[in-house]
């Protein structure tokens, strides 16, 4: 199973190419909402939502995933492969994070496995959502040697 936790309150716009993804990946896929600190200051924000996503990195016994803006790029292949594919066996479960516009205290999440970069452009969580779910759908099109990937 793999797991998406995502501070959001909407992805409306996204929405359908989402639910096409996830549909398509049947039962491989789960998409966790979760709501987004809005009151205080921006720190105070950071914090809220920095213990929200702790709360789900802590009890997760899976290969986490935190998308970031200042770590790792992969291509798709390198994705299939290393994180999908090798994990995916291994661990059974991968979890990836994505945290609202404020971002999050990385230095308080412990049970982080990877950090990951989607894109050299900073992406809204929405968009995040989208890319990294059809990423996951084209890692099993190339893993199966399926056309979808070319």
């Amino acid at each position: 199973m793999i797991k998406i936790y995502i501070i959001a309150d909407s992805f409306k716009h996204f929405q359908s190419a989402i639910d096409e993804y996830t549909k398509r990946l049947w039962k491989k896929l789960q998409i966790i909402k979760i709501k987004p600190s809005k009151n205080g200051t921006p720190s105070q924000i950071i914090e809220k939502d920095t213990q929200n996503i702790k709360k789900y990195l802590d009890k997760s016994d899976s290969f986490n995933v935190l998308l970031s803006l200042d770590w790792k790029q992969l291509t798709s292949e390198d994705f299939a492969n290393k994180i999908i594919s090798k994990n995916f066996n291994q661990w059974q479960k991968i979890s990836f994070f994505i945290w609202w516009a404020f971002g999050l205290d990385e230095k308080q999440l412990t049970n982080v496995n990877l950090k990951l970069k989607l894109s050299e452009f900073t992406l809204p969580h929405a968009l995040a959502l989208l890319v990294i779910t059809e990423q996951i759908y084209r890692s099993f099109q190339i893993l199966e040697n399926k056309n979808y990937h070319y």
